[in-house]
Order: structure tokens, then C-alpha cells, then sequence
């Protein structure tokens, strides 16, 4: 039985290595586009062009190993299957639970080192690559400037664009906040205007046709229209890494997040406290005699409670408002927490649900096999997506929502599996070949 396993993952890891490189290389093609464009548009050199690609691959990874799991026991199952390898197995006395024992013990393998991956290398390469391109804006601040956003990357100065051409450097609907120091706040607004590079360490933005407001404590407010404004910012064309402490969700790892959770829970606990503490005294106002917060005889405790209340409502509102927040955030951080852990937990999931699958088709082809994986694929993600948003708004608790995807597709892969066992063939997918040719003869006919 020994080489009956090996054998079988043998036929397992080639496919599974192929979609991997698939996988991976389809969700790069959209990056590879804005990596094109910080060369071409925004000139980044090609070096650190290259380190953000780098640092990109290891969140990819994190998702299509699971992709590359199913689709290689498809592809190798099917394989086995169609060649009819499986039916001499039987024959000699093995079962589908020597195929699925040792794809199970390498899936569980794979989700160990996934599940390390995610809480060691995944946060520090995404930590890496946000304060690089943070990093990038400071060594050319045009690479920052996005139409329709402020952009405040630029120290001393805040920009915002309508349009914006990255080979021009021409820009449409400027208007720029100033706060120098030593300087009067300004406003400078602009129909359009050009930035360009200046000598080693200076960006020259010419602005035309536009307004300068400035106020001034000494001398007031000042109004000014120009037809040509000029603007050098002082630049750096070496890049400066900074090491920043903040971090994100997804920068940090699961017993980071765990112990910002808890901070949030002290927070929200602090706060809820404050609440009940309000109520409280309101209702002592109300019913005790000779109380010092509302005094006077019943009429005036009438009118004063109603002011008194007025007064409060909006701490109350306020206090309010911040536990739904924090409730929120601590939503968004134990969904991230979670995930971690379920998305590895799918590679067991589709070993469960990709054997029998495997088992049920007759001439399963790579292509086939792809195919299928990326429908039980998109929806186990579908149902990860959806789950999330619903665990951000508060709707669902966090681990349902990213627990309930490995949920629904296991039991459908342990039903598929103990049918399988019976039956052999528990879905009766249909040959594809013999399908193509059913066609082609009907097309001949007419």
C-alpha cells in the first residue's frame, strides 16, 4: 500500500505545482498593470518596481495554494480515474481511503505551513510593502497624486485634481491647501497646470489661470488672481525608508490582532460602563427626593430633569456611537483573525470534495479539471466575501462567517466521499468527448 501512496502523490504534485503557476500568474495580471505603470507613467526604477512584486507574491500565495490543491487532485484523480488505474487498485484490494489518506495527509501538512505562513511572513511582507510605497510618494510626490482624492504625502502642501496625465505631467482643476511654516495658511486654485522635475532635489508645479486666497491674522483676508503661478517643492530622488510602528489588519498577525481585539473589548467595556453610569444617576434624579444633581420641589424636578436630559442626550449619543464603532472594529479584526485559519483548512476541505469528484469523471483532461476547480473555487469564495461583509456590518458573528464556506463544501465533500465508497461514481458528470462528438454529428446531419 506504501507504493500505492507514493504512487499517488506522485500524480498529485506536478498538477498541483502547474495550477499553482496558473493561479498565481492570472491574479498577478492586474497587479503587473499598475507595476507597468509606476515604470512607465511615474518613473519608479525598475529595482524597487521589482522588490513591490516581490512583496506582492507572498498575499497571492496565501490564496491560490488552496486553488492549486483542488485542481490537482482533480487533475490527478481524474487522470487515475479515466485510465481506469483506479478500477485495478480495487481489484486489488485497495480502497479510495488509500488514494485519500496520504492527499489528506498532504493537505494537512499544507495547511500547517499555512497557517505559519499567514501569522509570520504574510504581515511583514504586506508591513514592507505599504511603507515602501508610502515611501515612494515621498521620493516622487506626482506618483501620489490620484484625481479626485487630497493628497497630503507632500509635506507642507495638500493636492487635489480633477484630471491628471502621468505622461504630460499635466494637470486639470488644481487646488492646493498651503500651510508653510512661518507662512499664512493659502488656498491656490488653478484651471489646469503642468509638474515637472527641477534639478536633483525640486518639483516645479506651474499653475495657470487660477486664485490665491490667503488670510492672514495681521493683515487680514487677501484675495489674488494670476495667469501664471509657480510652486517648487523640494523632492527627494533617493529613496528613504521609513520603518513605520503603525499597522493594518492585514500586517499584523493572529495574536497581534488577538490582543488589539481585547484592547478594543477593555475600551468598549469602559465605555458601556460610562452609559449605565449616566442611567443611573439619571434615574436617581428622578425618583430620589433630595437629590443634589436635579433639586427643587416636583415642578421645577420636572423642567430640570427635561434640561437635564436635553444636556446629556448627546454624551449619550456620543458614547453610543463610539461602542458601535469599536463593536465594528473588533468585528473586522476577529474576521481577519479567523481567516487565517480557514482559508489554510480548505485544503483539507477540497481533498474531501476533489476525490470524488475525480472519481466521477471519465476522461478528466487538465483543462476540465481547472475548469471545474474554479466553480467550487469562486464559490467558496463567493461565500468567504459575502460572509465578510456581513461579519463587518455586525450581521454575523466572525467565525461563521468565514467558517461556514469549509462548513457547507466539507460535508458536501464527506457525503460525496462516503457515496463514492459505495457507489463508486457519485456524480454522474458527464464525458465531454462524447458530448463534443454527439454534437459534431448533428452539425454534419444539417
Amino acid at each position: 500500500m506504501k507504493k500505492l501512496q507514493v504512487y499517488v502523490l506522485k500524480e498529485f504534485f506536478p498538477p498541483f505545482l502547474l495550477s499553482l503557476g496558473l493561479f498565481t500568474f492570472i491574479m498577478l495580471l492586474d497587479k503587473l498593470l499598475d507595476l507597468l505603470d509606476l515604470i512607465v507613467s511615474k518613473g519608479v526604477p525598475m529595482r524597487i518596481v521589482a522588490e513591490i512584486f516581490l512583496l506582492l507574491l507572498p498575499s497571492m500565495i496565501a490564496v491560490v495554494i488552496p486553488m492549486g490543491v483542488l485542481a490537482g487532485v482533480l487533475i490527478a484523480v481524474g487522470r487515475l480515474s479515466g485510465d481506469f488505474e483506479i478500477t485495478a487498485m480495487k481489484a486489488s484490494g485497495a480502497s479510495i481511503y488509500n488514494i485519500m489518506f496520504p492527499l489528506g495527509v498532504v493537505a494537512l501538512l499544507i495547511a500547517g505551513v499555512l497557517v505559519l505562513f499567514n501569522n509570520s511572513v504574510l504581515p511583514e511582507a504586506n508591513h514592507i510593502a505599504r511603507n515602501l510605497l508610502l515611501d515612494i510618494g515621498t521620493m516622487r510626490p506626482s506618483a501620489r497624486i490620484e484625481p479626485g482624492m487630497f493628497v497630503d504625502e507632500i509635506e507642507n502642501y495638500r493636492i487635489l485634481v480633477q484630471e491628471k496625465d502621468d505622461i504630460t505631467g499635466k494637470l486639470i482643476g488644481v487646488i492646493i491647501h498651503t500651510n508653510t511654516p512661518g507662512a499664512p495658511a493659502r488656498t491656490i486654485t488653478a484651471m489646469e497646470g503642468t509638474m515637472e522635475p527641477v534639478g536633483a532635489n525640486h518639483l516645479r508645479l506651474t499653475l495657470e489661470d487660477g486664485q490665491m486666497h490667503e488670510k492672514d491674522r495681521v493683515s487680514g483676508y487677501r484675495y489674488a488672481s494670476f495667469s501664471t503661478y509657480i510652486i517648487d517643492i523640494a523632492r527627494s530622488e533617493e529613496l528613504v525608508r521609513h520603518d513605520r510602528s503603525s499597522r493594518g489588519d492585514r500586517e499584523m498577525s493572529a495574536e497581534q490582532m488577538g490582543l488589539f481585539v481585547d484592547s478594543l473589548s477593555e475600551r468598549r467595556a469602559l465605555l458601556v460602563d460610562s452609559i449605565s453610569t449616566i442611567a443611573e444617576t439619571f434615574m436617581a434624579s428622578v425618583y430620589t427626593e433630595d437629590n443634589p444633581v436635579i433639586p427643587g420641589d416636583s415642578t421645577r424636578r420636572v423642567r430640570n430633569t427635561v434640561t437635564w436630559l436635553t444636556g446629556t442626550s448627546t454624551d449619550l449619543i456620543l458614547l453610543n456611537e463610539q461602542v458601535k464603532n469599536l463593536q465594528r472594529n473588533m468585528g473586522k479584526y476577529n474576521v481577519e483573525i479567523h481567516k487565517k485559519y480557514s482559508i489554510p483548512f480548505a485544503c483539507i476541505v477540497f481533498v474531501l470534495l476533489g476525490v470524488p469528484l475525480g472519481l466521477s469523471s471519465k476522461n478528466t483532461n487538465t483543462g476540465l479539471a481547472v475548469s471545474m476547480s474554479l466553480v467550487f473555487i469562486l464559490v467558496y469564495y463567493f461565500f468567504l466575501i459575502a460572509g465578510e461583509q456581513l461579519a463587518d456590518r455586525g450581521r454575523v458573528a466572525a467565525w461563521i462567517a468565514m467558517w461556514s464556506p469549509n462548513i457547507l463544501l466539507g460535508a458536501l465533500g464527506v457525503y460525496l466521499t462516503f457515496k463514492s465508497m459505495r457507489e463508486g461514481h457519485p456524480v454522474p458528470l458527464p464525458d465531454f468527448k462524447e458530448l463534443l462528438q454527439k454534437f459534431r454529428k448533428k452539425g454534419q446531419r444539417r
